[in-house]
């Protein structure tokens, strides 16, 4: 005999799936984070570092750059002065508008994201309990949620 659902039962589904999205994402997240330790950076600063790579030594603004990240709300200018310091990025003011900067990647930044992406395959990795088939619908029903 089929299963019929009730309301309860929905509930009990949809509570368990934003639950079992939200434990994802924290394990997800600490994973990254403890991974990206070893390099000395954070995941914001690896999107940083990724955007302007992906600009071909094309400088960008800190709002052009905020505009690309995934998280919006993350404090660009403060993230872009962190890899300063670091010695990955560099900045200087833009010629034609004094009251803004211009962002470049550095060789040392293009070698220390190439040295993570070389590694971050083995993060991948725990993802091949799912067969490709499954991970594309997994990819495509995320994709619809968030839509």
């Amino acid at each position: 005999m089929a299963h019929t659902y009730n309301h309860a039962d929905q509930k009990n589904t949809w509570q368990q799936l934003r639950d079992n999205i939200r434990e994802t994402e924290v394990w997800l997240k600490t994973t990254h984070k403890e991974f990206l330790e070893e390099f000395g950076i954070t995941q914001q600063q690896l999107s940083i570092l990724r955007i302007l790579k992906e600009a071909n030594n094309e400088p960008m603004s800190t709002k052009e750059i905020q505009a690309k990240m995934i998280n919006k709300s993350s404090d660009t200018s403060r993230l872009v002065d962190r890899l300063i310091d670091k010695e990955l990025v560099r900045k200087r003011k833009d010629p034609n508008d004094r009251r803004l900067v211009q962002v470049f990647i550095k060789y040392e930044g293009l070698r220390l994201l190439a040295q993570v992406e070389d590694r971050l395959h083995h993060l991948d990795n725990q993802f091949k309990l799912l067969s490709e088939d499954e991970a594309d619908q997994l990819n495509l029903l995320l994709q619809k949620a968030r839509s």
